[in-house]
């Protein structure tokens, strides 16, 4: 069984995928290291602070590791990178607290901006529901790690959750726009 949990940084994959493999007795793989461990990365973007990649050659590399593995909790930033899986999370949280989180991290201004806007266009659902036929949503936002790993095993998954349909969190946007502008 595969299970591929994602979402943006700051929502609580790396936990909350540790927590259900355990719970589960399953391996874990968090993509990002797989990436780094085996450079497959082109170059390292030092105005984000982050890798980038060759999308086909991480996918390539990925699949044909996932092909070895029986049960395994993959954790990722871009579930396209995964062909084939049993069940599908993505964590999403409340902008504004996902801002605050991103913050403590140090991060540059631009990233953490950039991340937070992703959280609030679902840049990460809409491409776990574009490659794959099911997509779990859950709001880990005031939620311990214990509780979404409950919501994970008894299937317990959001409508689609849609920042924009609020006005507050439209304004927390435009005032995001602002900072980098």
């Amino acid at each position: 069984m595969i299970i591929v949990i994602s979402g943006t940084p700051g929502v609580g994959k790396t936990i909350v995928s540790s927590l259900l493999s355990k719970r589960l007795s399953m391996s874990y793989l968090h993509v990002s290291n797989f990436v780094i461990d085996r450079k497959l990365y082109k170059n390292y973007d030092t105005v984000r602070s982050s890798y980038e990649i060759d999308d086909e050659l991480v996918a390539k590399e990925l699949n044909a590791y996932l092909k070895s593995l029986k049960n395994v909790v993959v954790e990722t930033v871009y579930p396209s990178l995964v062909d084939y899986a049993d069940k599908v999370i993505v964590l999403r949280r409340d902008p504004r607290e996902l801002y605050k989180e991103l913050n403590k991290r140090a991060w540059n201004v631009n990233k953490v901006i950039e991340n937070v806007e992703a959280e609030i266009l679902g840049y990460v659902s809409q491409e776990a529901s574009e490659w794959f036929r099911e997509v779990c949503e859950i709001n880990t936002t005031n939620l311990t790690p214990e509780e979404v790993v409950e919501k994970i095993l008894a299937e317990e998954c959001e409508k689609i959750i849609d920042w924009l349909a609020d006005p507050e969190i439209q304004e927390f946007m435009l005032s995001l726009d602002k900072i980098i502008n």
